[in-house]
């Protein structure tokens, strides 16, 4: 298992005004959820134009849903939506929709 790191950075927050000194002052990389180390917080000073940020560097790959879970969630969506706004004729608009749109609601058309 890996372990997710974050960024902290005490950079200049102030668009108003160009820094002092270098845009970036100090930035250490932590592991996610651990607090702001020390070597940060003792350079920071209240309202001299710099801030402590925190960023996540590592983030996890993207899941993808599959075909069929894809189908599953937009057919039941159809039928939460007709049925909220069409109470007595939902299966009729739904039967039309799935008959209209037979690739979208099989989830076979990948540019939607």
């Amino acid at each position: 298992m890996t372990v997710e790191m974050a960024r902290y950075s005490l950079a200049w927050r102030r668009p108003d005004l160009p820094p002092p000194g270098p845009r970036v002052l100090k930035a250490m990389m932590v592991p996610r959820g651990d607090p702001c180390p020390p070597e940060i917080m003792e350079l920071w000073k209240p309202g001299a134009g710099y801030s402590i940020g925190w960023e996540l560097v590592t983030q996890q790959p993207i899941r993808r849903w599959s075909q069929a879970a894809k189908a599953n969630a937009r057919v039941r969506n159809l039928r939460r939506r007709m049925e909220q706004r069409y109470p007595l004729f939902a299966d009729m608009f739904i039967q039309a929709e799935l008959e209209r749109r037979p690739a979208y609601y099989a989830a076979e058309d990948e540019r939607i």
